[in-house]
């Protein structure tokens, strides 16, 4: 059966965190039709070893930034595995409750694109519930979950692989996929039009973790962000036949394995004991053994 809803999560040297993650993510999705991939950045912590125990799809090479390894989630789950919907999550980032996927793919259906109403996002909104149908609108964004529909990755296209290390990739990205018609609007507010950003609160937990990111990175992404945010044109997951060609033997050998790699078996809670009413009173007994 074709899968309905792709989950990558985001990882760079961080296999304790990730671990959780990966548990949490089995533990509580409920959409049966899932696939699961980590987009893993050239680790050198032993993740690929634990990934590999655990049984999980690995989408990797080397360590190319955040942008880059976005994409190698993105593309596989959208283009080679066809997902209708994808859930990107950092690996500091966990699924808080059971069902924690049905708002984000709700959200993906109705505007494209919509990204996690983390606290300080909520202090920026100036309307919206947060819910997939009222979203927060923002002028700020944040990357620590966010969802697409395949048909929004399909015409405003991928991360830009200019952003190198960390920092502001997803912005633009977001700002991108707005001016393409997807996960937010342009508003007229003191005197000019401003982007806002959807965004909706539903079921994280963030976990405190060490950045890998530097000043001098981010300050670098920063000033090409300001060069490119007013281009709206699709972009690849690759800038160049070089680095397609590097990009598709990555893909490749993510798929080498076969799509049921990639499946994502929800675990589902215990059956509760049978009971008898007895004298009014419900009693649980403990079935065959």
């Amino acid at each position: 059966m074709p899968f309905t809803l792709g989950i990558g999560i985001i990882t760079y040297n961080r296999k304790m965190i990730l671990a959780e993650t990966i548990e949490r993510v089995r533990a509580l999705t409920r959409e049966e039709n899932t696939a699961l991939v980590v987009a893993d950045d050239g680790s050198t912590d032993g993740t690929a070893d634990m990934l590999r125990d655990l049984g999980v799809a690995v989408a990797g090479g080397q360590n190319r930034g955040v942008a880059w390894n976005k994409n190698r989630a993105l593309f596989v789950l959208s283009q080679m595995l066809a997902c209708e919907t994808v859930i990107l999550l950092e690996d500091d980032t966990r699924p808080a409750a059971p069902g924690w996927e049905t708002e984000w793919i709700a959200a993906a259906k109705r505007w494209g694109h919509v990204n996690a109403a983390m606290p300080w996002i909520r202090h920026h909104a100036i309307s919206g519930s947060g819910s997939a149908a009222d979203p927060l609108v923002s002028p700020h964004t944040t990357a620590q979950c966010a969802s697409w529909s395949r048909e929004a990755l399909t015409f405003a296209g991928y991360m830009d692989t200019r952003f190198t290390g960390f920092g502001h990739e997803h912005v633009e990205h977001s700002f991108r996929m707005v001016r393409s018609g997807y996960g937010g609007c342009v508003m007229h507010l003191d005197g000019e039009d401003k982007v806002m950003f959807y965004a909706i609160d539903a079921g994280l937990d963030p976990v405190p973790a060490a950045t890998h990111g530097t000043e001098e990175t981010k300050a670098r992404n920063a000033a090409l962000a300001t060069e490119v945010f007013c281009d709206r044109s699709f972009r690849a997951a690759w800038r160049d036949e070089h680095e397609m060609y590097i990009f598709r033997d990555e893909a490749a050998a993510a798929l080498r394995n076969g799509e049921a790699a990639f499946r994502l078996v929800p675990r589902r809670p215990p059956p509760a004991a049978p009971g008898v009413i007895v004298g009014g009173i419900f009693a649980t007994f403990p079935g065959p053994r």
